[in-house]
């Protein structure tokens, strides 16, 4: 039996606490309960509990990056730790330092700093010749413009280090470039205060590259990397920075996969990626794949429930085995089955309407979804969404082909904004 300990999760990836329970393993959890995702998502704290029952040990701590390699010399000295891992994108590089402090396996910091920050991880790629967006860093609106000039537009703006989109913009025209520097102030009062320790500062203007945007689910493996999944990323029509949903598999062709995979093997190799398993978003453009980001941690959202429905098999036993050092058995193409994990986000914000709740069960008998999260009551107010951490729901639909799957999660959007009376965002076909 090995010990386990993960730092911080989303909701959804709670889940992986019962998956290491179920294969043996002595489990700790350690919540960082100031900057948590489960905080910024506000989960309940029934919901936590419940999780939290699969855990032997649950190790709560007030600040991540302070006080978490001092949790884990506690949690060390009672039982060794043989692997640490996170599904948080804010605990990546907090966990990975603390594993390196502590002698655990891990790939390194600074190969992990490299690698989430995008304008450090653009040098490495343009220095050894991997294919990479042109980028600039900024700090003033008069350089960003000056970027504008030299790249064309559209342009993208972005902080070096983010997620969830968060501060992420395509920008058109010079005014709309204008306009994203006055709104910095708003923008950051905006968001969960949470939030703030982690999103850097450091502004990066790109090239805006054409092309479809994917996912590509990536296990280490010391350096010999596996792909266990593509994902085709549906943007939303109204702002293509706005993810509105993951169909897997992505459709793409043999020919593509193998591009793909090259590709990412040199970005691997490069960025000195060798443990973990990591969610890797790029665009096929017309000369091939160009990285978008590297994200240290695995698929978000309730994608790993389609992976399940898809393949049979649990995305987090590929976790808890990658980071103990194991070869775990993926499951290979082709898949028999697809399916889509929708996220549910509001155009303008609103209120549900009185009596949803029966239309809503209405629509959950229609569809069966594998998974979901519309536990919503008439009169909830809905927020505008800004980013990832702002949509209000999932929902993960069943499908024969990738084709199908995206045709039937235009519907349920279509059926659900029905219900809910307001926009919702949605993609086309």
């Amino acid at each position: 039996m090995s010990h386990v300990v993960f730092v911080d999760s989303t909701g959804p990836a709670l889940a992986a606490l019962e998956t290491a329970r179920d294969m043996g393993h002595s489990v700790t959890f350690v919540f960082p309960s100031k900057n948590s995702l489960l905080t910024v998502a506000g989960v309940p704290r029934e919901r936590l509990d419940a999780a939290f029952a699969y855990a032997d040990e649950v190790v709560e701590i007030g600040d991540l990056e302070s006080e978490l390699v001092g949790a884990l010399r506690k949690i060390q000295a009672r039982q060794p730790i043989d692997a640490l891992l996170t599904t948080s994108e804010p605990a990546v590089l907090p966990t990975v330092a603390a594993a390196e402090a502590l002698g655990i396996r891990a790939t390194s910091v600074t190969s992990m700093l490299t690698a989430v920050n995008k304008d450090v991880c653009r040098d490495a790629l343009r220095d050894a010749g991997i294919p990479s967006a042109r980028h600039a860093r900024v700090a003033t609106l008069q350089e960003a413009v000056d970027a504008l000039h030299a790249f064309g537009l559209p342009l993208v703006v972005k902080p070096s280090r983010s997620a969830g989109k968060e501060g992420v913009a395509i920008i058109r025209s010079e005014a709309e470039l204008a306009e994203y520097f006055e709104a910095l102030p708003t923008a950051k009062q905006e968001r969960h205060q949470a939030l703030d320790t982690w999103i850097s500062s450091q502004l990066v203007v790109e090239e805006f590259v054409q092309g479809v945007l994917y996912s590509a689910e990536i296990i280490a493996n010391g350096g010999d990397l596996e792909i266990f999944m593509f994902a085709r990323r549906e943007q939303a029509t109204h702002n293509p920075l706005v993810e509105v949903a993951a169909v897997l598999p992505a459709g793409l062709t043999d020919a593509e996969q193998q591009a793909v995979d090259a590709y990412m093997r040199a970005v691997f190799a490069e960025l000195g990626l060798t443990v973990g398993v990591y969610h890797v978003e790029f665009i096929m453009g017309p000369d091939g794949p160009v990285l978008v980001e590297v994200n240290g941690r695995m698929m978000g959202g309730m994608a790993p429930f389609v992976y399940r429905h898809i393949t049979g098999d649990d995305v987090f036993r590929l976790l808890v085995s990658e980071h103990l050092g194991e070869r775990p058995r993926i499951v290979r193409p082709p898949f028999g089955a697809a399916g889509i994990s929708i996220a549910l986000g509001s155009i303008t914000g609103g209120t549900l309407p009185a009596g949803v709740e029966r239309r809503i069960e209405e629509l959950k008998s229609a569809y069966q979804p594998l998974a979901h999260s519309l536990n919503l009551r008439g009169g909830q107010h809905i927020p505008r969404q800004l980013g990832n951490y702002t949509v209000f729901g999932f929902c993960c639909l069943a499908a024969a082909t990738p084709e199908e799957a995206r045709s039937r999660g235009l519907e349920l959007l279509a059926d659900l904004e029905d219900a809910f009376e307001f926009e919702l965002a949605k993609y086309a076909l």
